[in-house]
């Protein structure tokens, strides 16, 4: 399997989010940095009670419950410009599957 991720914020949502791509299977995913999330809940606890954060992130586990299919690194940089993200910031690292 040929997973990669990467990690990055969410221009519109401010919720940091790490996007896979399974290139054997050709498909995207993405799903909520908790590890990052925790520690900005930790710097700035007022967002745990912040209503627009809070939509924000209600509006990301919907994002996150999808498969989307892209079957090359281009097609990703394209979807994710379609986004609003900047697919050239982001820096993919291979993930090794045992």
């Amino acid at each position: 399997m040929n997973l990669y991720k990467a990690h990055f914020v969410h221009p519109y949502t401010q919720v940091p989010l790490i996007i896979y791509f399974n290139e054997r299977d050709g498909v995207v995913t993405f799903e909520k940095d908790e590890e990052i999330l925790n520690i900005i809940l930790k710097l700035k606890q007022d967002l745990a009670t912040n209503e627009e954060f809070q939509h924000n992130l209600s509006q990301t586990s919907n994002m996150c419950k999808t498969q989307y299919p892209l079957e090359s690194f281009k097609d990703v940089y394209e979807f994710l410009d379609k986004l609003g993200i900047e697919g050239e910031e982001l820096l993919f690292k291979q993930v090794y599957v045992h």
